[in-house]
């Protein structure tokens, strides 16, 4: 399984090492084939395409779906099949689910070595100058994932 890591200070987010997003489609593929990184590959006929894998970060295992529009990708989910989601699915509760939540915020603050910039019920986020990544629980997929977004001018200039 590969580790995932981010490089805070550019707004990158790495696989054993290797740069994978923020990537136009095309770029993002290629270096996914040079480095032996299985991608699946669900294609809708929509301008909306979502290519995924999965991942580590430190003890935590995730399916990670990075999703492309118009071939420039938008945002990576973290998605963790752990916790109480993996125990009850679609039974947990919503304070099951935001407990979930808080666990994937703990592992943030430890990974980026700081404390969430916005903590609010559902979703807890770190901010950089070139977007932010958090932590959040959907209680209508019964989800806690992590999630990495890029602000508009930066993911399209990459």
């Amino acid at each position: 399984m590969k580790k995932v890591s981010f490089d805070t200070r550019n707004g990158y987010l790495l696989l054993d090492g290797i740069m994978m997003a923020p990537l136009n489609e095309s770029d993002f593929i290629k270096i996914a084939k040079e480095n032996d990184i299985e991608i699946e590959d669900n294609k809708t006929n929509t301008y909306v395409h979502n290519l995924s894998t999965c991942g580590s970060l430190n003890e935590f295992e995730f399916g990670i779906n990075f999703i492309f529009e118009n071939y420039c990708m938008k945002n990576v989910w973290l998605s963790w099949d752990g916790g109480n989601t993996k125990k009850y699915g679609y039974n947990s509760t919503e304070n099951q689910l935001i407990s979930d939540k808080n666990n994937l915020a703990r592992l943030l603050a430890k990974v980026l070595e700081k404390n969430p910039d916005e903590v609010k019920k559902s979703f807890s986020a770190f901010n950089f100058p070139w977007g932010s990544i958090s932590a959040s629980a959907s209680i209508q997929s019964a989800m806690a994932s992590i999630g990495v977004f890029w602000n508009m001018h930066y993911s399209h200039t990459q």
